[in-house]
């Protein structure tokens, strides 16, 4: 199912929404809804923290997409 995520000034705005949902909402994809990859959470490796619980959203490679920012200890 793709996602799509509202933008305002090229800014994210809320959190993504599914295709079907804003089809049935406006009956088509408005141009400030932008494509959204979800990345799962990844696995921190023995000495990895993350910066904080929740991911950003960013734009990478051109498209929207889950950031999850960690450290090294």
């Amino acid at each position: 199912m793709n996602l799509y995520i509202e933008t305002e000034n090229g800014a994210p705005k809320n959190h993504p929404a599914f295709e079907d949902n804003i089809l049935e909402a406006f009956n088509c994809i408005p141009e400030n809804w932008k494509p959204f990859v979800r990345v799962e959470r990844p696995v921190l490796g023995e000495y990895e923290l993350f910066i904080q619980d929740k991911p950003t959203y960013e734009i990478v490679n051109g498209v929207w997409t889950d950031v999850w920012h960690k450290r090294d200890m």
